[in-house]
């Protein structure tokens, strides 16, 4: 059996080498002409004490969070590719709550809801959860239908090095719930559609999936509520325009409920942007005033 290795990247944490061969503990083997780095291997190790449950043990390839941006994402690979363990921990006076890795912008508690945290996007680590959202039929005004991970990740390291737009992941009690984007509209197309005041700030909502079911009475609301207070008042703001696409119907009654008063519809100029083409657009504006949001 050789000995384990793996190969730095300097756009993520280490890549797993191969190891072992089908008959082993480490099987692992690669997909020819795919790559030279592990492919496939044991989903999970455990060994488990009878006797004294408290000694059990266990190890899976990646970690023990599927939710992007978390700490134990990838946490227990290098202990997987060494063939280590760690303990199975049953007792949940030990067990603690996470806390997000990146520093939150903005945290806040609602009541019923849970704990929200605003971070800042990380273009790399949210990778994958934000090309699942925007390659959704439903936000395909976003510009970003049939972009591969790679390009929505450029585009979002690209957004990161500005000073007029940035973009933050929406977390609710540690699982993402929506994607943020902010933008100052003197910088934005949608600038040259109406009176720009001082103090304005535009924001872009994408909020997560449903799910199967489609029930999550008075969760829009919530969200969009702790969005509210963040932009109006943490980034002392005076007012704020958002610019739906006419069609959607949901996202215009979702805004008008939240007290935004409307405005009028305007046609968006196509801009071509790197890696992203965003075509002409039908846009209703809508605008929340401070003292309308926090009376």
């Amino acid at each position: 059996m050789t000995e384990t290795t793996y190969t730095e990247r300097p756009t993520y944490t280490e890549q797993p080498g191969l190891s072992g061969d089908h008959d082993c503990v480490l099987c692992t083997s690669s997909v020819p002409g795919l790559t030279d780095l592990s492919a496939r291997g044991p989903a999970a190790r455990f060994v488990w004490d009878l006797a004294r449950r408290e000694d059990s043990l266990w190890v899976v390839p990646l970690g023990a969070s599927g939710v992007a941006g978390s700490p134990h994402r990838r946490d227990q690979l290098p202990l997987w590719l060494k063939g280590d363990l760690v303990p199975v921990i049953t007792d949940f006076s030990r067990l603690e709550p996470d806390v997000p890795t990146r520093e939150p912008v903005h945290t806040q508690h609602v009541d019923g809801f849970g704990t929200v945290h605003i971070l800042p996007l990380d273009a790399e680590t949210d990778a994958e959860v934000i090309h699942r959202w925007v390659g959704e039929e439903r936000a395909a005004f976003w510009g970003m239908n049939g972009l591969t991970q790679a390009q929505v990740t450029e585009i979002y390291a690209h957004m990161d090095t500005l000073d007029t737009h940035h973009a933050y992941l929406v977390v609710r009690n540690g699982e993402p719930v929506a994607l943020l984007q902010t933008y100052e509209p003197a910088a934005d197309r949608v600038g040259d559609c109406y009176d720009v005041r001082p103090g304005d700030i535009g924001i872009h909502l994408l909020l997560a999936p449903a799910g199967p079911d489609g029930g999550r009475p008075g969760w829009s609301a919530a969200v969009m509520g702790v969005l509210a207070f963040y932009v109006l008042l943490g980034l002392d703001r005076r007012r704020i325009v958002v610019d739906p696409d006419v069609r959607n119907e949901k996202a215009v009654a979702r805004f008008l409920r939240q007290g935004f008063v409307a405005g009028p519809r305007v046609v968006l100029p196509e801009i071509d942007i790197p890696d992203v083409f965003l075509p002409e657009k039908h846009a209703q504006l809508a605008f929340l005033p401070r003292e309308v949001a926090f009376p």
